[in-house]
This record gives C-alpha cells, sequence and structure tokens, in this order.
C-alpha cells in the first residue's frame, strides 16, 4: 500500500500546533531497538506504520534546507540511508486514503532519577494533544523502576516518575481527573535485569518506564493508541 509512512507516523498531532514539516528518517527495522541504539543522535522519535515496521526520525524542521543539513550530518556519523521526509506531501497524499491510529509512547528513565528526558516531553505532548483532541478519554500513569536499589526506595522512585508524567500533562492543560497514577517499584518488571548473572544495563532500562494506558470515560482501553514496549528475547522477563 502507498503512503505507509505518515499515515500512522506517532507525531501526526502536533500538526495543530506546529508547523514544522520535515524529518530525517536514519533507520527502519522490523522490531524496535533499545532507546540508546542511536550513538551520537539526540532526540530520536518513532513511527510505526501499516506493516508494523520501526521507522526512526530526527528532527521537525520548518524547512527543506534545515532538513537536509541535518541528513547530511547524520550521513557524516554513519547513517548512511539517511532520508528526508516532506511531513506535509505525505499528510495530503494520505488524507485521501488512510484512516489509521495515532501512536503514542510509553516513558523512559535515567538510572535513579525522575526527571523528563527530552524525548519523554515530547511523548507527553503528544499524548497531551491525543486527550485534548478526546474530551472522553481518560489516561492512567503506571510507574515502574528497576531491581537497583531497596524495595522501598524503589517505590518512592515510580512515584515520582508518575508524578512528574501527571505533572507535564497537567501543565498541558489536561485536568488532573483524567489522569490515574499507580506505582510498583519494581514488583513488575518487563525485562531482566540480571543477564547470565551479570548486570543487564539493555535490560534494567526497560524497566524504567512508566506505562500509559489510554481509556476512554467507561474505562474501555482506547486500542491502537499506545505503541506497545517490545523487549528482544533474549531480555525479555521470565
Amino acid at each position: 500500500m502507498k503512503n505507509l509512512l505518515l499515515c500512522t507516523i506517532l507525531f501526526f498531532t502536533y500538526q495543530s500546533v506546529f508547523s514544522n514539516n520535515y524529518r530525517v528518517e536514519i533507520a527502519v527495522f522490523e522490531k524496535s531497538v533499545p532507546v540508546d541504539y542511536f550513538y551520537e543522535v539526540d532526540d530520536v522519535k518513532l513511527a510505526v506504520d501499516m506493516n508494523d515496521l520501526f521507522r526512526y526520525y530526527v528532527g521537525d524542521f520548518t524547512d527543506a534546507k534545515e532538513a537536509e543539513i541535518a541528513k547530511k550530518g547524520l550521513i557524516a556519523k554513519g547513517y548512511k540511508y539517511a532520508k528526508l521526509v516532506d511531513l506535509k506531501a505525505e499528510r495530503v497524499n494520505c488524507s485521501a486514503s488512510c484512516n489509521n491510529p495515532i501512536y503514542v509512547e510509553n516513558i523512559f528513565f535515567d538510572f535513579d532519577r525522575s526527571n523528563l528526558r527530552s524525548k519523554s516531553r515530547n511523548d507527553l505532548e503528544e499524548l497531551a494533544n491525543l486527550m485534548q483532541s478526546n474530551p472522553d478519554y481518560k489516561v492512567e500513569l503506571s510507574a515502574h523502576t528497576d531491581a537497583k536499589g531497596s524495595f522501598e526506595y524503589n517505590t518512592a522512585l515510580s512515584q515520582r516518575r508518575s508524578g512528574s508524567a501527571k505533572d507535564y500533562l497537567i501543565a498541558r492543560g489536561i485536568s488532573a481527573d483524567r489522569i490515574t497514577t499507580s506505582e510498583f517499584g519494581e514488583t513488575s518488571p518487563i525485562a531482566k535485569n540480571d543477564l547470565n548473572g551479570q548486570d543487564s544495563p539493555s535490560g534494567r532500562q526497560y524497566n524504567r518506564r512508566v506505562v500509559v494506558t489510554v481509556m476512554k470515560s467507561n474505562g474501555t482501553i482506547v486500542p491502537n493508541v499506545v505503541q506497545p514496549i517490545n523487549v528482544p528475547d533474549a531480555l525479555k522477563a521470565n
């Protein structure tokens, strides 16, 4: 099918707030990759197309020249397949034939931190836009940690993480009564904190998260809205 790329782009709702029309695609994978996969590149964004391919992007640029400069810089860093994406043109092509869900992402944190990464703020901005466009939607934020530290400390850390995400949404105009939080500390890992008896930094990164669940006012989960977390088989928790 034509025009798969922008039909399911995660950041479609930005068009209602910003006028940025260009991005640079740097990679396409059949499965998602860890957040630290892309070396020397900040603020990488993810979109999933109708074929369930994971497409990774850099930037929200206002003009093609700026995006072209960014593309050349990425190629110089070794991303030789980097290509310019004209969002405006893709939206026009897509609007005639596509009606697909908008994806938002779960939130990840640095070790022993509850402050939001730049990417996490972008992801929460998308969630806020989605909720503003759908007044009947509510969200649950379920916070987790890795297994480093004591049980009590990690419970408190997960509370701070859910609080950071909630505070951001409230600051963006989402009413507090549309947001619920739950905190699990280290008790619900989705990845291995240790692998073959050795510390697993990649596994622990997956566990340092706030999981986003979007629901209608009646409590029904809205399907195909939140991008699932795809943990590599070798890292999945038992």
